[in-house]
């Protein structure tokens, strides 16, 4: 026969096996990770995108509508392409999109993932990242125009053409 054996000794205060944790002690988890309500995915990202998309057409339309607009053939078609002074709004329009609209895809991405790492209750919103999806397409085709617009005065102000 064995002798009996003690019991493990244990701090005073902490819960020993099965006994239920108490809130806030190390024990429960609760410590690891914080309670901050029902946070949500932040709509800024959707928002400034939506507002590049929208300032990229304008310049697109500003530039084909405008008098100093040349027209070009462009596989058969005539195109009202930028003035060799007036590049710039290609340029910007290009920085507008593609290349904002798809920042905001990852800034809504990375923020998305990161809110739900730091707080299991975080509301995800699917539906905004399928809307900036879908926006990042359309800014390639509106980038797209904003790039054969830059290179007929870059090709002309470098001398390839």
């Amino acid at each position: 026969m064995s002798a009996p054996q003690a019991s493990p000794r244990r701090a005073p205060g902490t819960p020993g096996i099965g006994a239920p944790a108490r809130a806030g002690h190390p024990a429960s988890g609760a410590a690891q990770r914080p309670v901050r309500g029902r946070a949500g995915a932040s709509p800024l990202p959707l928002l400034v995108a939506l507002v590049a998309l929208a300032l990229s057409i304008v310049i697109a339309l500003v530039v084909a509508l405008t008098p100093a607009s040349i027209p070009i053939l462009f596989l058969g078609i005539p195109l009202p392409l930028v003035a060799t002074g007036f590049w710039w709004l290609s340029f910007l329009g290009y920085a507008l999109t593609p290349i904002a609209v798809l920042a905001c895809y990852g800034w809504d991405a990375v923020g998305q993932r990161n809110g739900l790492r730091a707080n299991r209750d975080f509301v995800l919103r699917p539906s905004w990242r399928r809307a900036l999806q879908w926006l990042t397409g359309i800014a390639i085709v509106v980038g797209a125009w904003h790039v054969l617009n830059l290179s007929v005065p870059l090709s002309e102000a470098w001398g390839f053409s």
